[in-house]
């Protein structure tokens, strides 16, 4: 092997070991996983976070949502939750409950994000989908077995599990399951 052809593997070791494979499709995230700290918590199921390198996201967790607190309730969303006012607002008070445990565990946290290889790296709004990993647990898998979150309809790795975990969750009246009547 040639001096040229080792400094370029040389090269892609050192790139590959640091997580920067090559840039994808129209995006800068490479690996599929990085590590970064969440500096900041929209909601239940977005978060801002802050790479190695400087770059700050906004990432939409991938595969669940959780009620909204900026907009108004599609309480519809949440089968077996009523579309009146009481269904809203108890919808509306786990939003808020989703929020504030975002808030408790992912706020000034280290965490891995992790890209999924069946989900489209962007979603609306140009947010990066992804699991976070938080201390070896899928935030997004907890938000569902905690009942805050309902499985959002994507296509992903991971989507027979999550709707095994809601459906565990829906049994047992867990958190906004509980306003189903």
């Amino acid at each position: 092997m040639n001096r040229r052809a080792l400094a370029a593997l040389a090269v892609v070791a050192l790139f590959a070991s640091a997580g920067c494979v090559g840039p994808l499709a129209g995006d800068q995230q490479s690996a599929e996983s990085r590590n970064a700290t969440v500096i900041g918590v929209v909601d239940g199921d977005t978060v801002d976070v802050l790479f190695a390198d400087g770059t700050e996201e906004r990432v939409r967790l991938l595969g669940v949502d959780t009620p909204e607190v900026h907009a108004d309730i599609s309480a519809g969303e949440f089968e077996g939750v009523p579309d009146t006012e009481a269904g809203r607002s108890c919808l509306r008070s786990w939003g808020e409950r989703a929020s504030e445990y975002a808030i408790e565990r992912l706020a000034g946290e280290s965490v891995t994000v992790e890209f999924d290889a069946e989900s489209d790296r962007r979603g609306g709004y140009d947010r990066l989908l992804a699991y976070v990993i938080v201390e070896n647990e899928s935030f997004n898998r907890a938000l569902l077995a905690n009942g805050y979150a309902r499985l959002y309809d994507s296509d992903f790795t991971q989507r027979d599990d999550y709707a095994a975990v809601e459906q565990q969750a829906r049994e047992n009246g867990t958190g906004l399951w509980s306003c189903a009547s």
